[in-house]
């Protein structure tokens, strides 16, 4: 009987455990920015606007003068000079609106989310405990770990290198990233995303919205595709620094 009930027992734990996971939504699949480029949102869908980061003055000036520098650039119809154009990728929060595609693999214990840009993947552990920011090696994507509030997948980031910028804001290593990925509609995607530093006066809080491809395969990118160049005599060559 003690058998029996033991076998009863872990297959009604094993039942829950099913249950709880399909009662998440699934964001496997493949998803653009949305609105896509040239295309109007729907109101009910669409992204808040990024204001400017809320820097304490100390911190702003930088800013400021890498914004003065970036218009400038622009002016003169000149590259911004970000990470881009070192083939260095964007890293956290910027790889989450990157100008291509992302994929999203879900399963219970882990989500993975990589942008077709730069081939970007970044590994979200769930129901872990966030390392704190000075036990992480510090990288592009941090360590993430996430847990489920019902509909909504909360996401949480440390461990962010110090050049890893997103709109040039400077930032300290302690900076914590919280996301917040649930569905808008069965094929929009929602993720709110709040970032918090030693740098801030206050967090920093925007959203982005993907509407769902399901037809798109991520293409393989490659830094180096990026500088082919084509001479005079018709022929196609790789720029390569020496």
């Amino acid at each position: 009987m003690r058998m029996a009930a033991k076998v009863a027992l872990l297959g009604a734990l094993g039942m829950a455990a099913a249950a709880s996971a399909a009662d998440h939504p699934d964001f496997t699949g493949t998803w653009e920015r949305y609105p896509p480029s040239g295309e109007k949102a729907d109101p009910r869908y669409a992204p808040t606007p990024i204001p400017d980061p809320p820097l304490k003055p100390e911190y702003k000036a930088e800013w400021e003068a890498n914004q003065a520098k970036l218009k400038q650039r622009e002016e003169e119809h000149q590259p911004a000079g970000d990470n881009y154009v070192h083939c260095i990728p964007d890293g956290m929060p910027a790889m989450m609106m990157g100008m291509f595609p992302m994929e999203i693999f879900q399963r219970p214990e882990q989500i993975n989310i990589t942008q077709e840009a730069f081939n970007q993947t970044r590994r979200v552990y769930i129901d872990q405990k966030l390392p704190k920011w000075d036990e992480v090696d510090p990288s592009f994507y941090g360590a993430s770990v996430g847990h489920w509030e019902r509909d909504t997948l909360v996401m949480e980031t440390t461990g962010i290198k110090e050049n890893v910028r997103f709109r040039w804001t400077p930032h300290s290593e302690a900076m914590k990233i919280t996301e917040r990925m649930r569905l808008l509609a069965p094929d929009i995607l929602q993720d709110k995303i709040t970032v918090e530093d030693p740098y801030f006066e206050k967090p920093w809080v925007y959203s982005y919205s993907f509407r769902r491809m399901k037809d798109y395969k991520l293409q393989e990118y490659v830094c180096e595709d990026n500088r082919e160049y084509v001479s005079e005599d018709g022929s196609q060559h790789l720029r390569i620094d020496k």
